[in-house]
Formats: structure tokens, C-alpha cells, sequence
């Protein structure tokens, strides 16, 4: 491994909210969903660059946003159609190395740990891809596309759900550039797990405090189960 670079992906319009603004801009615990993914990163402390994918409608507003906290080799790219495209234009804007590892983030995830990074990169070392991932505490079964009934139980202990932050090795992204891309935005990977396809991808795993916001009422759940232990790394 040579350098850790990060890829935040801040592509949101609002219109899925139904809010005046994208979600990486609303706040939790007073400060943007955008801000706390940059804050958590660069408390990190190791990583190269911070990328942010921005829709190129707000990208004037996301630089207002973080005019203070980006540095030298930080920088905001517009983004694409899809979450795919967007992680695209993020990983096309890095020199990366081969040997580099590349944290893919998505910032409406406020609430990821300092610990988690250094283990996701462990098992990217393994794997060439990690992602974080939440052990399922509910019952469930399999519905099929069209149908309005169930018919197969699932194993609750094999099935995870993927969260975010994810990471991959420099070598794994030329791998999966070389790859055909299908011309229908809608089957694009929607995050690494997917774009690996049959590939191993290690796994890290997080707890509940790491919610997604995507509803409005999510971002008064994401400040109550804030995790605000950010140690600095010395």
C-alpha cells in the first residue's frame, strides 16, 4: 500500500426528501451530513486527498460548505447519472496506484469509526475490496419480483446489509474498469459489493449506530445515535 485516498459521494438532488435542499446538506448534531463524513475522515488522518462527487448543480454550494475544511489535494468533481457514474468520476479523478486504497463513502452515513477504516483496509490487503456490513436482527424471507406472497425463509444469520464506508485496492479498480458497463443506467453496481459481482469482498463488521439518512425522519434518528468518540491519530 502506497496512499489511502477517499471518495465521498454527495451526489443528492433533495428530490427522493422532499426537502428544499439534497440530504448532505441537512444537519445533524448541527452540522451537514456532508460535513461530518469530511471531519470523520480527516481525523482519520492518514488518507492522500478527499474527493467529493457533487451533483453539478450544488457543487458552488458544496465548496461554500466545506471552504474550511479541505486542503491541498482535496477537490469537488460533478458526478453522473447514477451512484455508479458518480463513484466513477470520484476514482477517474484520483491518481491512484496500483497498490493505492481508495475508501468509497456515502456521506447520508454520518456515523461510521475511526476502527472500522483501519480494519476495512486490513481486508482490502486480503481481498482487493471491503465494505462494512450490519447483521440482520429481524426475520426474513424471500419476495420475488411481481409476486404477493413468500414462499422461502431466509437464514437471518447469512444475511447481512451493506453499509458504507467501502475501500478498494488501486489493482481491483483496473480489474473492474476493463469490464463492460450495461447501457441501462438503472442495472449499474449501486455500491462495491455489487460492482465485484462474484468476487470475494472482506467484510467489516458495524453496529446501529451507522443509519442511513433517507427520509426526513432519519436525521432526527442520526443525531440521537451519534457516536462523537473521534480520537485524533497521533
Amino acid at each position: 500500500m502506497n496512499h489511502l485516498y477517499v471518495v465521498l459521494l454527495a451526489g443528492g438532488t433533495g428530490s427522493r426528501m422532499g426537502a428544499e435542499v439534497p440530504k448532505q446538506f441537512l444537519k445533524v448534531r448541527g452540522e451537514s451530513l456532508l460535513r461530518h463524513s469530511v471531519k470523520r475522515f480527516r481525523t482519520f488522518g492518514l488518507t492522500k486527498s478527499i474527493t467529493v462527487v457533487s451533483h453539478p448543480d450544488w457543487i458552488l454550494e458544496t465548496e461554500k460548505e466545506l471552504d474550511d475544511l479541505l486542503e491541498g489535494y482535496d477537490q469537488i468533481v460533478p458526478g453522473g447519472e447514477s451512484r455508479h457514474l458518480s463513484t466513477l468520476c470520484g476514482l477517474k479523478s484520483i491518481p491512484y496506484d496500483t497498490k493505492d486504497i481508495i475508501f468509497i463513502h456515502d456521506v447520508a452515513r454520518p456515523n461510521f469509526k475511526q476502527n472500522e477504516l483501519y480494519q476495512l483496509v486490513e481486508q482490502t490487503k486480503i481481498f482487493g475490496g471491503a465494505t462494512l456490513v450490519g447483521k440482520s436482527t429481524e426475520s426474513l424471507v424471500r419476495v420475488r419480483i411481481h409476486q404477493n406472497f413468500t414462499e422461502e425463509p431466509l437464514q437471518r444469520e447469512e444475511v447481512y446489509s451493506v453499509k458504507t464506508p467501502q475501500s478498494i485496492a488501486g489493482f481491483m479498480i483496473e480489474e473492474l474498469f476493463s469490464e463492460d458497463l450495461p447501457m441501462d443506467v438503472k442495472k449499474h453496481p449501486t455500491d462495491l459489493c455489487t460492482w465485484m459481482g462474484k468476487r470475494r469482498v472482506g467484510i467489516v463488521e458495524t453496529d446501529y449506530h451507522n443509519i442511513k439518512v433517507t427520509s426526513p425522519g432519519d436525521a432526527e434518528l442520526a443525531d440521537s445515535l451519534y457516536w462523537e468518540d473521534l480520537p485524533t491519530v497521533e
